[in-house]
């Protein structure tokens, strides 16, 4: 009994790090989307075409995050020229590990 209770923590204690490990990376992985867009932005892309940018072709962020950027390029034209100035990838990557 000891041995399956004590197998079970093990087993939890591994998902937990493998739900963090999983989720830290999907918050990098969406604050680069949003730097991308952000220097997209800056660069005078307009939302469609930094779109397209994002999820065709080569320059295509992998294929499981593609639906989050229209949501996130939304957001991030949607920000003042003085918004974009405070790092909104970093942020965003940043506010999604506290959740």
């Amino acid at each position: 009994m000891r041995l399956l209770m004590a197998l079970s923590l093990v087993v939890s204690a591994g998902a937990v790090q493998a739900e963090e490990t999983d989720k830290a990376e999907q918050c990098d992985a969406l604050g680069g989307i949003v730097t991308q867009l952000v220097e997209l932005r800056q660069d005078g892309k307009r939302e469609k075409r930094s779109v397209k940018i994002l999820t065709n072709g080569k320059t295509a962020v992998d294929e499981k995050y593609q639906p989050a950027v229209q949501f996130l390029s939304g957001w991030v034209y949607s920000l003042t020229d003085d918004e974009l100035t405070y790092e909104p990838g970093k942020k965003y990557t940043e506010a999604c590990l506290e959740q």
